[in-house]
């Protein structure tokens, strides 16, 4: 049986969100009718607004220098939207061009920036005399030199987004770094419920950081209740040196009686400033 449900994704068709957003759905077993968005901004917006079900954003990459995903942590933070589920992409990048084009005809590299900061090194390898051009996103790279029509341009992206506009892949597996990852996120208007195998990310802010045993309170609330802490995170706040959000995923449902216990009891300390809990939901497993 599959569910029927719309579901928000960064477009056009052909981003890597687009095949998380695919891999999702076959995981889950959903039948989806797929909304495209231009930002991620549009697809917070689109569920807040029940244009959609559920929308399908980035959040994490594992590759040094791209990191996470500041337009989501800010939504996530500022919107009343929550975490429902999660899927983590294996990302392999291309370098396609016009049908006959070689590597020595490539002047310009289209593609969305945080595509080009995973590449970086290859590409300078194998078209040294290229230039960067970011894009809002790989899609709508490979559709920008679909439409240009030019020999000396060239886009980063999907295998997908290379058939879908018609275009032959050059290199494949371009990445730096092979084990590239990216984590997405789907968002709701509510979050999950307790399965058995969830997580919980909160996010927390306090009143300056200058005072000793700020972390080791929260942390102490989880470990006295044999709470396993995933991964924590410290982002600069609104571009601050001196101020940090907190980003956090701990082992359990907020559902749970001892994870119940040990929010109820954070939330009380009169440390932080600011103290949400953005969702509960499976752990991802392929």
């Amino acid at each position: 049986m599959t569910s029927k449900i719309k579901l928000g994704l960064l477009g056009p068709d052909g981003t890597f969100t687009a095949e998380a957003g695919i891999e999702y759905s076959m995981r889950r077993g959903l039948e989806p009718e797929m909304v495209w968005y231009k930002t991620i901004e549009e697809c917070f917006a689109a569920v807040e607004e029940d244009e959609v079900d559920r929308a399908v954003v980035p959040i994490l990459n594992s590759t040094r220098g791209a990191s996470w995903v500041n337009e989501t942590l800010k939504r996530l933070r500022d919107s009343d939207v929550m975490i429902y589920d999660e899927q983590i992409l294996q990302i392999r990048h291309n370098l396609a061009a016009l049908p006959g084009v070689g590597l020595e005809d490539i002047r310009y590299i289209h593609s969305k920036d945080k595509a080009l900061q995973q590449c970086r090194k290859n590409l300078l390898r194998l078209c040294p005399y290229a230039e960067f051009r970011d894009e809002s996103s790989t899609a709508a790279a490979a559709q920008k030199i679909r439409k240009l029509n030019e020999r000396q341009r060239s886009a980063l992206v999907p295998k997908r987004a290379a058939e879908l506009y018609n275009l032959e892949i050059l290199a494949e597996d371009v990445q730096d770094y092979p084990n590239n990852k990216t984590r997405f996120i789907v968002i709701s208007r509510h979050d999950n419920e307790p399965t058995g195998n969830d997580k919980t990310t909160a996010i927390f802010e306090f009143h300056g950081v200058d005072r000793p045993s700020l972390l080791y309170n929260i942390m102490k609330e989880l470990a006295e209740r044999n709470i396993s802490l995933a991964y924590l995170q410290s982002i600069p706040k609104d571009g601050e040196l001196d101020e940090f959000t907190f980003y956090c995923d701990i082992h359990g449902h907020r559902k749970d009686r001892l994870m119940s216990e040990a929010i109820k009891t954070i939330e009380r300390d009169e440390n932080l400033s600011y103290w949400k809990v953005l969702g509960s939901y499976p752990i991802f497993r392929p």
